[in-house]
């Protein structure tokens, strides 16, 4: 994926840039974090369209799984990450954000790190459309004999606040919790309506847009963003 692709050069140049710059400190502390989130970002005109032909309406504050890495150089304040987000409270919706993310340590000390920065990057949606349809996408559906599915992209910011606690010490490893509150910016393209054209399942480098239907709109959400999860610390040298 050419968007996957790009953000991790977008890391790597980071980080290579922040090594120059502490070129006499080379350690640094590698953080691999695992959570859960929960945001207020949400689409009530597709919420509203799925109850009108009877599907399960998505979660007003959906949940979402997080996974992140992130590496800080020892000499530095700043955090370099990269993180890929899954929507697991959805009904007929299918969601994944990736993103990149530059954060400035204001409080940092060996078992505290307090940070503020923004995440960036890119997220794409799917609903699958298994019951009820409209007359026209009803017709698409036994014009192609493939279960049809609304899909949209976008590029989303989340500037925010981030604290890490590492209560448990062994070596060079620390093992702890991390809480964050975050603002999302989704700024997502209009729905398109389409269908899978192989029996590779979710993968959106197989969806086949057929239109762009007149009864979605693009809606841009924005909402506050709560988190929380376990964070392991390596210390290298």
């Amino acid at each position: 994926m050419k968007v996957l692709g790009g953000l991790i050069f977008f890391l790597l140049t980071a980080a290579v840039s922040a090594s120059a710059q502490v070129q006499d400190d080379s350690s640094f502390s590698l953080l691999i974090n695992s959570g859960l989130s929960v945001t207020h970002a949400n689409d009530p005109h597709i919420n509203r369209w799925l109850e009108k032909y009877g599907y399960p309406a998505e979660p007003h504050a959906p949940t979402s799984f997080n996974f992140e890495l992130a590496a800080m150089p020892a000499a530095s304040r700043l955090l370099y990450s990269i993180k890929l987000s899954t929507i697991s409270s959805g009904h007929n919706l299918s969601s994944f954000n990736i993103s990149v993310g530059l954060h400035n340590a204001f409080i940092k000390t060996n078992n505290f790190l307090f940070f503020a920065g923004v995440n960036a990057g890119y997220h794409s949606d799917i609903i699958r459309l298994n019951g009820q349809l409209p007359a026209d996408y009803a017709a698409l559906a036994s014009q192609y004999h493939s279960p049809l599915a609304l899909r949209r992209t976008g590029l989303f910011l989340e500037p925010g606040l981030k604290a890490f606690y590492y209560p448990i010490n062994y070596h060079s490893l620390q093992l702890g919790i991390y809480g964050g509150l975050a603002y999302d910016l989704y700024f997502n393209s209009h729905w398109g309506l389409g269908y899978y054209n192989n029996n590779h399942g979710k993968s959106s480098g197989h969806f086949r847009q057929l239109k762009k239907p007149a009864d979605q709109l693009r809606v841009s959400e924005y909402g506050f963003c709560l988190s929380a999860g376990l964070s392991l610390r390596i210390h290298l040298h």
